[in-house]
């Protein structure tokens, strides 16, 4: 009888998890909340799908599979309830600032929040990159600064986190112990909170933008504005160094970082070779791990998602693309993930259920592929072969964060 109603509620927890939206087939795309097309702020309290966005860049799951967005240019977090569907403000007034720290979050300001990340508790740990700082919203609906003094800048090592500078901090982790690891974008830096003495030390990076160091100790290597941070369950840390156009790792046993793909040249290039250190990303800003431990990766500037799968046994490693054709643009959902445009996507998740989430960033979408780790793009695809022929040279930060002086004169 008790494995009876076990297998009942299981189904029951099942069926809640997906009632808000409809499956498509596995390796479709489809579109989960937002209206594509020009930056708005709209939708709370009614379907996501109708909800507009303003350049989304940070996204994380809880443990009943609820959706947060940072909703970048909307100065918000905002939560996608998974029974109903319905979206609403968690933190953040849609003011650009910093006010009520504190106090409660939907009455706090935030400044172009850009990454999202719960602990085991189910705290949520925001990037509040315009403000200079880390911020914490709790479970009781609090939001405190734990990182960060709202100067922009580097002051050196030792202070506590709360009363030293950070520079656009574009990436939060928490890795197996609950312990808050930080992607100090500006400063080129890979920061950690103390447990024990409060203080923010750095674990990766010596402040200089450059690519050097691979097989030294992490925190005598150099990275270059690194974004996205991820831990795997062993807690290996994965690092989208972007200005290096390179996917890193630092190995938790030794201590040292490796280069996990990437030439280092900006470009596409490498899908299918069996290569992954021949392989070439341009700006890569996400990050996500699937059940058998491959990495996907926001090539954002190349308008892809590509995944990454280490062959142990024989000590290689491949790249391949599992959505995007290189175009930037939108040509639509309910269609193979490798046949969709995409316009810089960024932050991705993939929940228990093996459905990749992104943002796609230009687009201000939230997306989804069904059943990501079993997709296999056709290896003949010609846009796998061969570059697309770039529509716009400018990039990701050029086209989403220039002065609105520029914007007008466009």
């Amino acid at each position: 009888m008790k494995r009876f109603i076990c297998a009942v509620s299981a189904v029951f927890v099942c069926c809640i998890a997906f009632a808000a939206v409809r499956l498509s087939e596995m390796g479709f795309i489809e579109d989960i909340a937002g209206v594509a097309g020009k930056r708005a702020y709209a939708g709370d309290g009614g379907d996501a799908q109708y909800a507009r966005f303003a350049n989304p860049m940070g996204l994380a799951i809880d443990r009943w599979n609820n959706i947060y967005i940072a909703d970048t240019r909307n100065h918000r977090v905002r939560r996608i309830n998974v029974r109903t569907g319905e979206i609403e403000t968690i933190a953040g007034t849609g003011k650009a600032g910093f006010a009520n720290d504190g106090g409660n979050a939907n009455m706090a300001e935030l400044n172009g929040p850009t990454a999202l990340a719960f602990d085991s508790i189910g705290n949520l740990y925001i990037a509040d990159t315009g403000n200079q700082r880390i911020r914490l919203l709790d479970i009781k609906g609090y939001l405190h600064t734990i990182a960060g003094n709202g100067r922009r800048g580097y002051e050196g090592e030792g202070a506590r986190a709360k009363n030293t500078a950070l520079n656009n901090p574009a990436g939060v982790a928490i890795n197996s112990k609950g312990q808050v690891f930080i992607a100090d974008t500006g400063n080129n830096r890979i920061r950690m909170i103390d447990f024990i003495t409060g203080k923010l030390i750095t674990v990766a990076g010596d402040g200089e933008a450059r690519d050097n160091g691979d097989l030294d100790v992490a925190f005598r290597t150099s990275l270059n504005h690194p974004t996205a941070i991820l831990f795997d369950k062993y807690d290996n840390l994965y690092i989208a160094d972007t200005g290096n156009h390179k996917i890193r790792f630092i190995d938790r046993r030794s201590g040292r970082m490796v280069t996990l793909a990437g030439s280092g040249r900006s470009g596409y290039e490498g899908d299918n070779s069996g290569r992954a250190a021949d392989a070439r990303f341009n700006d890569p800003t996400g990050l996500a791990i699937d059940r058998f431990g491959r990495i996907y990766v926001a090539d954002t500037d190349n308008q892809r998602i590509r995944r990454i799968t280490v062959d142990l046994q024989n000590l290689r490693a491949g790249v391949e693309s599992v959505a995007g054709t290189g175009k930037r643009g939108y040509n639509g959902d309910d269609i193979n993930a490798w046949d969709a445009d995409l316009a810089y996507p960024g932050a991705m998740v993939i929940n228990r259920y093996d459905m990749l989430y992104f943002l796609d960033t230009g687009n201000n979408l939230l997306r989804r592929v069904q059943g990501v780790s079993r997709v296999r793009a056709p290896t003949s695809y010609t846009s796998f072969v061969q570059p697309q022929e770039a529509v716009d040279s400018r990039n990701f930060y050029e086209v989403l964060f220039k002065p609105k002086a520029q914007e007008n004169k466009k």
